[in-house]
């Protein structure tokens, strides 16, 4: 199956029909997912099936973030990092449930690294960040690297720039 490239949330669109099984996702793109870019507290990025351009088939949102540099029990992340280490959120990250096993997420996953590489080249970020919403989630991360933050229930990845 083709999907759309992903872009952003337009003004005026929802995500009122979108449905992963994962509550706390689904309650966030059907609630909050509008009113982030409007409150400044992320951008969300929609993709569509190509065949069906009406309903989302999958999302995520990326924000700025930082981690309290001593709350981490130590690290690569930890390491020569300021009191405010700063990073980047993957918010949140789901895929409709018609459309789960294939391959979507991986696409967005891939879209939200690239995306991050790409502002931390502009601002400056040690790491995509993300909250797992349970070990099966975890799994889907650790599979594509992201590494546990020791201390924490929080992941990363690197955004390592080519020097």
């Amino acid at each position: 199956m083709r999907f759309t490239k992903p872009r952003r949330l337009e003004d005026g669109e929802t995500l009122d029909d979108f449905c992963s099984g994962v509550e706390v996702v689904d309650d966030w793109a059907r609630n909050r997912a509008p009113y982030a870019k409007k409150r400044g507290s992320a951008i969300v990025y929609v993709s569509f099936a190509a065949t069906e351009e009406k309903s989302v088939a999958g999302f995520y949102s990326l924000s700025s973030h930082s981690i309290i540099r001593s709350s981490v029990g130590g690290g690569w992340l930890k390491r020569n990092a300021p009191s405010s280490i700063p990073v980047f959120l993957l918010g949140m990250l789901g895929v409709n449930q018609q459309y789960q096993g294939t391959g979507l997420g991986s696409m967005l996953l891939r879209d939200a690294v690239v995306r991050s590489l790409s502002a931390a080249g502009t601002v400056g970020a040690k790491a995509l960040v993300v909250d797992p919403a349970d070990e099966g989630v975890q799994g889907f991360y650790l599979h594509y690297g992201f590494l546990e933050i020791p201390g924490m229930d929080t992941m990363y990845i690197p955004l390592k720039l080519p020097e």
